[in-house]
Order: structure tokens, then C-alpha cells, then sequence
């Protein structure tokens, strides 16, 4: 028998990547830590003829003509893509897209290097919860009984 050890160090938190309604792809600060995203960080993106809408993204430190640099504003990082994701469909324009990165070792040996696919969660509703008003019911006619003039 072969035992694993499941280390609580490895599932603290989920990596979650924001397509912001500007087009960029923005990383949480524990994110852009686990995958060492720094300014000399580059992300390609790939597109899954099966599911287009979840593309996958491999970072490395080497800058070609196909990879995005990773940019710093304040404590965060982000990339350029909005040209990318408007192109694939994303609706970011009307709200944040928040996407879990899941790893995607499948395709490691594909795209050289570490993949992760991008999964969209569900949006939130920004609707505020109405209140419904009750109605009084109208009264109901008795059937059978008939009415004394």
C-alpha cells in the first residue's frame, strides 16, 4: 500500500484570477505569491477547442511575442488582456469575472511548462432582494349553499 500525505499547507486557500471589467486580468495578493508572479512574469494563454470559455494559462519568466507581462499597480498584479477576452466572449464589460485557477496537468507537456485552466464561477447577483407585499386574499363564494334573499 502507498500513502499519500495530504498536507493542510496545500489546500489554505483557492488561486483566484479577476478579469476586471477593464479587460485585465488581475491576481489576489496569496495568487500572484503561490505562482510567483513578479514583473519579469509572462502568461500565455491557450484556447480549448472543447471549452472555449475556460482557456488555459501557463506563467513562466521568459518574454516572446506571444506572452503577456505581468504588470504592478499598487500590491497587485495584473495583465493586459482585454483585446484577449473581449475576442473569446467574455462579458466583463457589465461586472467582475472571478475564475478559480485549477491546475491542468494534462496539458503541462503541451503548453512546456505548468498549465492552469481558468473556471468561472458563478456571478453573484447584484440585485437587491425585494420585499414581496402580501395580499389579502379576495373572499371565496361557498358552493352549494344558496343565497337567502
Amino acid at each position: 500500500m502507498a500513502l499519500t500525505l495530504l498536507s493542510a499547507k496545500n489546500f489554505t486557500f483557492t488561486l483566484k484570477v479577476t478579469i476586471q471589467r477593464s479587460g485585465k486580468l488581475g491576481f489576489s495578493a496569496p495568487t500572484a505569491e503561490a505562482l510567483g508572479i513578479d514583473t519579469n512574469t509572462y502568461a500565455k494563454f491557450y484556447m480549448d477547442d472543447e471549452n472555449p470559455m475556460s482557456p488555459v494559462v501557463v506563467f513562466s519568466k521568459n518574454k516572446d511575442d506571444d506572452s503577456f507581462k505581468a504588470n504592478k499597480s499598487g500590491d497587485y498584479y495584473s495583465l493586459s488582456t482585454t483585446i484577449l477576452f473581449d475576442s473569446l466572449g467574455f462579458d466583463f464589460k457589465k461586472q467582475n469575472i472571478i475564475c478559480d485557477l485549477k491546475r491542468e496537468e494534462d496539458a503541462d507537456a503541451i503548453v512546456g511548462g505548468t498549465a492552469y485552466r481558468l473556471v468561472s464561477r458563478a456571478p453573484k447577483s447584484r440585485r437587491k432582494a425585494t420585499a414581496t407585499t402580501a395580499t389579502t386574499p379576495e373572499p371565496q363564494k361557498e358552493v352549494g349553499k344558496e343565497e337567502h334573499q
